[in-house]
């Protein structure tokens, strides 16, 4: 059981009021196109999203629905020649606006956990030196006390022997080991906002079930929003406050996590939920959505999900683009959306 986050986290209660007012993260008709081999593609279209202070919000949909760089242009992580459009603003400031050592302070406020941790911590550093890093070059920290810091963290999130640890290397880690380094090196930033490239999708289940319950614990201790990316509707359920699926670039739906499980209002939202295993009433055969996923670059001006869709009509391809309806508990990107309900919670045949 973790019961503090020592000299790690946001103290809420120092924080003057006036930083409060207003979501942490908005994002308001987001474009996104990136130069691929010389040619244009638009890998975002229209999404908008926010997320309040200490929210955790889910990103779920097929690989290619545009999670990753969702996440990527939030914390401006972009490649060379990227062209994003719309708004973004991270407590109170504009992302797309800032350059240089602006953005780096601003950006400094999150942190991101990769999907392979041993993809971004260097194979011939000690993990020590990557833990310590930040607090001394940004923070400005002592060597002993970001030693002791860091050996701190490292015991939050389950490591043992922490002295020896901080002296091995990452190949002598194993990759759940290496996931919690990655947690622990987030947090020690102290930032607002975590953003979560599905951390668990190479680990055991048990060991991803030890993983998000560490994760969960230490982002509500210290007051952290998150930003969840994930393939997996029922861990976004169990840790997300909020669940947001995307579909070739798009946002198509948006709710409670646990209300989007008992009444999903796009097509697509319900079809992922039928895909899933069921232990209580096991199936001979899983539901699978046909055809293939695609790229917004690939998508109609109309329903992306269209040509999918069982419950296409001549209306659905005939208005344009599909606006986002925003309503008071939901937001749903589908024209049938009202008219499908019952029979996407299965009221009806």
């Amino acid at each position: 059981m973790i019961t503090s986050v020592p000299h790690a986290g946001v103290n809420l209660a120092t924080r003057s009021p006036l930083e409060y007012s207003g979501p942490l993260v908005e994002v308001d008709g987001l474009n996104l196109t990136l130069e691929v081999n010389g040619a244009k593609r638009q890998v975002l279209r229209d999404v908008s999203l926010t997320i309040e202070r200490g929210e955790a919000l889910a990103l779920v949909g097929e690989s290619g629905a545009g999670k990753s760089m969702t996440a990527r242009t939030i914390a401006q992580l972009l490649p060379d020649r990227a062209t994003a459009t719309g708004t973004i603003r991270f407590d109170g400031h504009d992302l797309l606006g800032l350059r240089g050592e602006s953005l780096r302070r601003v950006r400094s406020e999150m942190a991101v956990i990769f999907q392979d941790p041993r993809a971004y911590i260097n194979p011939v550093r000690r993990i020590g030196d990557f833990l310590t890093e930040q607090l001394r070059t940004v923070g400005h920290v002592d060597r002993q006390q970001a030693t002791q810091r860091a050996q701190q963290m490292l015991s939050e999130v389950g490591i043992t022997d922490t002295a020896r640890r901080m002296r091995q290397y990452p190949g002598d880690l194993s990759g759940g080991m290496l996931q919690r380094v990655m947690i622990a090196a987030a947090l020690l930033g102290e930032p607002k906002l975590i953003l979560a490239d599905e951390p668990t999708t190479a680990l055991d289940v048990t060991t991803q079930s030890e993983v998000m319950a560490i994760l969960d614990e230490l982002r509500h201790a210290a007051g952290v929003a998150l930003l969840f990316i994930t393939h997996d509707l029922d861990l976004a359920a169990a840790v997300c406050d909020r669940t947001t699926v995307m579909y070739a670039g798009q946002i198509v739906e948006s709710q409670e996590s646990v209300a989007l499980h008992h009444d999903p209002r796009h097509p697509y939202t319900a079809a992922l939920a039928a895909a899933r295993p069921d232990l209580e009433r096991p199936k001979s055969r899983l539901a699978a959505i046909p055809g293939h996923p695609i790229g917004a670059w690939e998508a109609a001006d109309t329903c992306a999900f269209g040509p999918r869709c069982p419950f296409q009509q001549s209306s659905c391809t005939a208005s344009g683009p599909v606006p986002l309806t925003i309503e008071s508990s939901y937001a749903v990107r589908c024209l049938r959306a009202d008219e499908l309900g019952p029979r996407l919670r299965g009221d009806v045949e």
